[in-house]
């Protein structure tokens, strides 16, 4: 598994130290949204997200972007576009 960082994570533990849940988000502006480096980091997620959930820990991920409707669209167009990437949700900033 390749390193990954995403810009935000967070996980939830049980008393004992094992992971129960996992979140990563990647943000990004409308300016960066198609760079390589965007693309590269959520083709990680998605592998990420694969690699944690055969070892049964549930991952959530998310792409983080500016509201609006132009933007939204260029986002699940880019999620479209990347092979693997239906379990990476969209959330919008307001």
């Amino acid at each position: 598994m390749p390193t990954f960082r995403p810009d935000i994570f967070a996980e939830k533990t049980s008393a004992a130290g094992r992971v129960i849940e996992q979140i990563a988000v990647e943000a990004e502006i409308g300016s960066t949204l198609f760079s390589e480096h965007t693309t590269s980091q959520l083709v990680r997620l998605s592998e990420f997200i694969e690699h944690q959930r055969r070892k049964s820990i549930r991952v959530r991920g998310y792409l983080l972007v500016p509201g609006g409707k132009r933007i939204l669209a260029q986002a699940r167009l880019l999620l479209f576009s990347i092979p693997d990437a239906e379990s990476i949700e969209i959330a919008q900033a307001p």
